[in-house]
């Protein structure tokens, strides 16, 4: 994607008033990605048990290392645009360079069982070859790149290596916040993550039916379930901790009982 082009999805007008740091803001964007990783690994487990209902807690984790996503977050900062406003717009987004990026489909599965509807987000990631050319000039100031629209008055800024299948990349990416959340992260996807952002990743398929009866699937819940004291309850959403690894919480993977075993897998569909 050529600057330009960007500079017309992502206008922004800087704040006149300075903020400070805020700690809320960063959270929310390195749950995204932490979140986003898991519901890799959910998505992992629920296609597995569906496709080999016998299969073994052992064989599952090695195919959730086979297909695992991991994110790195070094060197993050958060403040009020205005803060920024006459640095190089390179120094927070990295401009593409041909290399691979990911390309992540968002995957909604819904379906019913017993009379009750189920409905898990997940995310499909693969390598993709990189389409965008790196045009126009990077190096302008942030105020220039990021002009026009009144939404946006804080950013965070961080240096992300991501890792999938053997192969890494790291890169700068930047986010916006204010009367909405944008992400501007052209290796992983700017879409991808604000939906992550904003989405629960609860995996209610895998809690809340009869696959939790297998046998790996329980032990995959159980050994990623979070006892974060600040974990909101109640289903809204997965918990993350300081290390990113995210999933239920105890409290919630205590309450929840599954369906009743029944002699068929799950239907699909709406």
């Amino acid at each position: 994607m050529r600057l330009r082009r960007l500079l017309t999805m992502a206008p922004v007008l800087l704040a006149s008033i300075a903020l400070a740091a805020n700690p809320q803001d960063e959270a929310i964007a390195r749950n995204a990605y932490a979140k986003l990783a898991y519901a890799v690994q959910s998505r992992t487990v629920y296609m597995e048990v569906q496709n080999n209902p016998d299969i073994t807690s052992a064989e599952l984790a090695n195919k959730l290392q086979a297909n695992e996503l991991r994110f790195d977050i070094t060197e993050m900062s958060s403040g009020a645009l205005s803060e920024i406003a006459s640095r190089p717009y390179s120094d927070f987004v990295s401009p593409p360079d041909r290399q691979d990026e990911l390309g992540i489909a968002f995957d909604t599965e819904t379906f019913n069982e017993n009379g009750q509807r189920f409905t898990s987000h997940f995310a499909i990631p693969h390598w993709v070859p990189s389409s965008d050319d790196p045009g126009g000039n990077w190096d302008v100031p942030v105020k220039d790149a990021l002009g026009g629209e009144r939404t946006f008055s804080r950013y965070i800024s961080a240096t992300i290596t991501v890792r999938f299948q053997g192969r890494s990349r790291t890169y700068r990416a930047f986010w916006l916040f204010g009367a909405d959340i944008r992400a501007i992260d052209l290796v992983t996807g700017n879409s991808i993550l604000r939906s992550f952002a904003l989405e629960t990743a609860y995996p209610s398929v895998l809690t809340d039916t009869n696959l939790r009866s297998r046998t790996a699937v329980s032990d995959w819940l159980n050994s990623t379930q979070r006892f974060v004291p600040s974990c909101k309850t109640g289903k809204q959403d997965v918990c993350c901790d300081s290390a990113m690894h995210c999933g239920v919480s105890a409290e919630d993977l205590r309450s929840t009982k599954p369906a009743p075993n029944t002699t068929a897998a799950p239907k699909g569909g709406l």
